[in-house]
């Protein structure tokens, strides 16, 4: 007889748990099922631990440039082992903390791999390979994403690291390669350079940061070549080979002629895919696109009362995004009828300095054929900037010409992901370039660049030219 309730949550990841805890605020009876860590990917080998080793890299580069602040700090060294305690304790306290929550919440947390049996049943394989029955009302599929395996000659685990390899280092590698200059590339290309690896990038599309408006991500290549990184965009790595020494050599097909990188360490990059494969999903027929679940605007998939959210649905493979699509499907789930609105999403790289934006890019609005204004201001012109030693970057606001209307924002620079916020929610509300000139920001802080920006669009700046 299988155990009932009113709504399943496979996955526990941002989307999962997030989903469970809205769907016990509504009253439900909620069964969460995870098959590794609570957390999911973000938590346990991904946001947060990252985001310790990037705190720990701007420290670090801060720091080695002590003498500009006036203080005299003459060592300054990278104990590895204390910050992967630090990392792992971190975590430790997180994982901790959502228990908390989702056993506060009477949620039903079983440890186990799911598989459907029909429409409205999930067996569950757990750890002592004991298997249980659940049966529910509405089911909702947040099983996220894995890293995309680079099928090329010559590579092996043995050969190459993923980023969970590359959050447990044992040693700083005197040469790191990175295939991939997405944000995760990036972010680890950020983290090794601060630590002390000469780093080289390869990246198959024409810029690092593809997604990321043109010029912003100019800007950071050019700051990186100036800092001794190797940067090769429209470039294919073809074979990885062993040499002797632990030393790998890499053929990478540039534009201009092929060439061979050395390394000691190579970092695969290259993007993630829906974790979707043991869910049996064919036996309940439902629709899925390489693996991708497809579904509407409510979150709905083709199958009734099954709903999907997070990475295992494509689209915008972000925690903050999973975590809106689950509310967004357990309240239509259990009778509410809100769609999902993307109108607004914020992305952030947590390199150094770091890169945010939201909504459209320069060349995205003059592809859609939108007549726009721009509008710049570097950091190095912010009095806050200057202070703190951090003058790299500038805030970039695009806007419609005629309507004005804010429709996109990108940001690079000390604070970025912090400063986003604001032009997320200009967006989302669909305000124009007056309602960011009429707000006053305070004084002395990064937020003045926001307005200056646009300012600077409106034809108007107060300091610059």
């Amino acid at each position: 007889m299988a155990e009932k309730c009113d709504l399943i949550i496979i996955g526990a990841g941002p989307a999962g748990y997030v989903g469970a805890i809205r769907a016990s605020q509504l009253g439900a009876k909620v069964t969460l099922i995870e098959k590794n860590q609570v957390g999911g990917v973000c938590l346990n080998v991904g946001c947060i631990p990252t985001k310790v080793l990037t705190s720990s890299a701007h420290l670090l580069s801060l720091t080695k440039r002590a003498s500009q602040f006036g203080l005299n700090i003459k060592e300054v060294d990278l104990n590895l082992s204390l910050l992967m305690r630090k990392k792992e304790l971190t975590v430790k306290r997180l994982v901790s903390g959502v228990k908390h929550l989702l056993k506060s919440r009477r949620i039903n947390l079983i440890e186990g791999t799911a598989e459907f049996l029909d429409e409205k049943t999930i067996e569950v394989e757990k750890k002592e390979k004991q298997k249980e029955k659940i049966s529910g009302e509405k089911i909702l599929i947040a099983t996220g994403s894995n890293p995309i395996e680079l099928p090329l000659p010559g590579v092996t685990q043995q050969s190459v690291m993923g980023s969970t390899q590359a959050l447990n280092i044992e040693r700083i590698p005197e040469h790191l390669l990175v295939i991939g200059a997405g944000t995760i590339g990036c972010e680890f290309t950020s983290i090794y350079h601060a630590f002390g690896s000469k780093v080289s990038i390869v990246e198959i599309l024409p810029q690092i940061l593809p997604s990321e408006d043109d010029e912003i991500s100019l800007n950071l290549r050019r700051l990186w070549e100036k800092e001794g990184m190797e940067i090769y965009t429209n470039s294919k790595v073809m074979e990885i080979k062993s040499k002797g020494d632990d030393k790998k050599l890499v053929r990478v097909q540039t534009p201009e002629k092929e060439i061979e990188l050395q390394a000691d360490e190579i970092l695969v990059a290259v993007g993630r895919k829906a974790n979707t494969q043991s869910l049996g999903l064919d036996k309940i027929d439902l629709k899925t696109e390489n693996g991708t679940i497809l579904v509407d605007e409510y979150m709905r998939s083709n199958v009734p009362d099954i709903y999907a959210a997070g990475d295992c649905i494509g689209g915008w493979l972000l925690a903050h995004v999973a975590s809106m699509e689950a509310e967004r499907a357990v309240e239509n789930a259990l009778g509410e009828q809100n769609k999902m609105d993307y109108t607004a999403v914020p992305r952030c790289t947590f390199t150094y300095p770091e890169i945010s934006s939201v909504g459209l890019t320069e060349k995205e609005a003059k592809e859609k054929g939108t007549k726009i204004k721009t509008g710049k201001f570097p950091f190095i012109a912010c009095g806050k900037a200057q202070a703190e030693n951090e003058p790299e970057g500038l805030v970039k606001i695009i806007a419609e010409d005629g309507s004005d209307k804010i429709i996109g924002a990108h940001i690079m620079g000390n604070r970025a992901s912090e400063l986003i916020a604001e032009l997320t929610l200009a967006i989302k509300l669909k305000a124009k370039t007056k309602d960011i000139i009429d707000t006053i920001h305070a004084h002395p802080t990064l937020s003045e660049a926001v307005r200056e920006s646009v300012l600077k669009l409106d034809g108007r700046p107060l300091h610059i030219l």
